[in-house]
């Protein structure tokens, strides 16, 4: 929407280039307001008294050196509003269409926007609602419903889109209608409604395309890259993303540039393309904080602070997510506070401080479920919950909260839903549920058939696998294994055949198949040593040694011993050090007692290391954990 007098020039050589506002005298010049004029001078005491704080507010209202953005065009805000009271509609919207002297250029009203005061943005547009020409009205329903989107308010948002919609049926004008379809999808896919979110897109794009307006097609290129990235269409929302970033480029729209850039950082983080991914976010975040834009701003902190959490740099996430907050609770940003409040849950919980992540997620949930529409917040408020109280070991408060996330699930998208049948299985495992357990595992299982998840599919299996385990049904944890053996061995995933074959290995000696269980471990040993898993090879070789001596095979027991002894640097001090205690008491007086004690030592020694390489992994699986 255009103003009808032409902008001021902040760089003319008049003196007023300080301030970020026109000068009020210039103001009351353009929009026509002279109190000495006979106009005026007739009007009821009332109503000048109007103006005349009009020309007070623009002329007189000083600003303070620390003011605030919303302090510094003070003086037209409360200008707008007593013009409102005399219902001169058009000099009012005048106040909020000039340009002020901020970095990218942006009329009053729209800069409100880009500071965050989506409040003040609905005052404003509620109060010209309905006062204007009906062409005008069609594009003030289309800002409302901006307003009302960015606070997460999407049923209010959807109304007011759709009457802007329906407006621009009666008065057409194509570059509002792709503007408008393209802001309705965007409000379905933050509901997660894809299949209509999609469409409005299409609808979108083909129409700016056809009038050729580059910058409703470059923010509609860039929000399909946000749709198939949640998708988890990494290649094609690439593709559309870096389209988007040549056209705002190729236009010079710093906000498009940077909001591009940022979701362009999003998808290699997603890629587990760490570096690229930072110096874009790192790029959009320079550019948000030079245009001042607030939401911009929480967004480029929200995924620099994920980026560090996925380095397990828990300081620096810490400290991004807390100044995501603090920029949410200063602008009154319901969505940006909801969402800093779950990204910190989630840091504390990977650091199994579990209390202070349910505070954290509770906060999170609670925020969402007032907003009333805000599927996605609630559903991670409530999956994060039930992550936090699984980690505390309350498994029955874990499992209801996963109950209640299963409800939402089917809108997040196939992977939240398998997640949190995960969480379930997993939860009652712990509570010694099997049979809900493996109830749950064979649930993912078909889920994972459709979806020709192999990878997931083999990761589920292998959890099964150890639920029948503990219920010492071997033959069916024997049947999960050698399910894996063979879907490792189509896709390629040694990782996953190593871990499958010794798994196998064990089963087998349980069911009491040594011969088979040796030749497994054995298969499992050149595997081990592909990949580098030295911990699994040592494991294994222990196992083996146990077994050889158990079947009297002294040739490959001794082979093994060696094999070991060369393997962990542990076996030779130990073993050097039991046969001194050994020559100290006197046993070997002969040489073959030499070798009877030699070969003892060594057992020993084994069987020492074995014990101590167990606690040690427990160590380590704390460490990890605590990473």
């Amino acid at each position: 929407m255009k103003s009808a007098f032409a902008e001021f020039d902040f760089k003319s050589p008049n003196g007023f280039d300080v301030d970020i506002t026109p000068p009020g005298e210039w103001m009351l010049a353009n929009l026509g307001i002279d109190l000495a004029a006979p106009e005026f001078r007739e009007l009821p005491p009332c109503k000048r008294a109007q103006y005349r704080a009009v020309k007070n507010w623009l002329t007189r209202y000083k600003l303070k050196p620390d003011a605030s953005n919303l302090e510094k065009v003070r003086g037209y805000l409360e200008a707008f509003h007593h013009l409102c009271e005399v219902e001169d509609w058009e000099r009012a919207w005048e106040t909020l269409l000039i340009r002020l002297n901020t970095p990218i250029k942006e009329q009053l009203h729209n800069q409100f926007g880009i500071w965050g005061y989506y409040r003040e943005q609905i005052e404003i547009y509620g109060r010209m609602l309905g006062k204007l020409k009906p062409t005008e009205n069609t594009i003030l329903f289309n800002f409302l419903a901006n307003a009302y989107q960015a606070l997460g308010d999407y049923e209010t948002a959807t109304k007011y889109y759709q009457q802007s919609l329906n407006s621009v049926m009666e008065f057409p004008n194509r570059k509002l209608e792709a503007t408008v379809l393209g802001n309705i999808a965007n409000t379905y896919l933050s509901q997660r409604k894809f299949s209509k979110a999609i469409k409005c897109y299409q609808q979108s794009l083909a129409i700016s395309q056809e009038i050729a307006d580059r910058y409703v097609e470059g923010s509609t290129l860039a929000n399909l890259g946000d749709f198939y990235r949640i998708q988890g269409n990494y290649i094609k929302a690439t593709e559309y993303l870096k389209q988007s970033l040549l056209i705002a480029q190729e236009i010079s729209n710093r906000q498009l540039e940077g909001a591009v850039l940022g979701k362009l950082g999003v998808v290699y983080r997603c890629c587990e393309e760490y570096t690229k991914a930072m110096e874009y976010q790192q790029y959009s975040l320079n550019i948000m904080q030079e245009i001042q834009y607030s939401k911009g701003v929480e967004a480029s902190l929200m995924n620099v602070g994920a980026i560090y959490r996925r380095l397990k740099d828990y300081t620096n996430a810490v400290e991004c997510h807390r100044q995501h907050l603090a920029i949410a609770q200063e602008i009154q940003d319901p969505l940006g506070k909801r969402q800093a409040l779950a990204d910190l849950g989630r840091i504390y919980y990977l650091q199994e401080y579990y209390s202070q992540a349910i505070d954290y997620y509770q906060q999170s949930l609670t925020i969402a479920r007032e907003l009333k529409s805000d599927i996605v917040g609630e559903f991670f408020g409530i999956f994060g919950l039930g992550l936090g109280y699984a980690g505390s070991k309350d498994y029955v408060k874990a499992i209801d909260c996963y109950q209640q996330a299963l409800l939402l699930a089917p809108q997040m998208g196939n992977q939240q839903e398998i997640a949190v049948l995960l969480g379930i299985a997993e939860a009652y495992n712990f509570l010694k549920s099997y049979s809900q357990s493996i109830e749950y595992y064979q649930l993912i299982l078909i889920f994972l058939s459709r979806l020709s998840n192999r990878e997931a599919e083999m990761f589920t299996l292998v959890n099964l696998g150890s639920v029948y385990s503990q219920q010492k049904d071997y033959s069916k944890a024997k049947d999960c294994y050698e399910q894996i053996v063979l879907l490792a061995q189509q896709t390629g995933t040694r990782h996953m055949e190593m871990v499958a074959l010794a798994r196998l290995g064990s089963t087998n000696a349980k069911l009491g198949c040594k011969p088979q269980a040796v030749e497994l471990y054995e298969q499992t040993l050149p595997i081990a040593k592909e990949l580098g898993e030295y911990g699994r090879e040592i494991a294994i070789l222990i196992s083996l040694v146990l077994l050889y001596l158990e079947q009297q095979r002294y040739s490959k027991l001794f082979k093994s011993l060696i094999r070991l002894a060369f393997k962990h640097w542990l076996v030779i001090p130990i073993f050097i050090g039991l046969l001194l205690v050994l020559a100290l008491i006197g046993i070997f007086s002969v040489i073959l007692s030499v070798i009877i004690w030699g070969l003892a030592a060594l057992f020993l020694s084994v069987i020492v290391t074995f014990i101590l390489w167990e606690v040690f992994k427990t160590l380590k699986k704390s460490q990890d954990k605590g990473a």
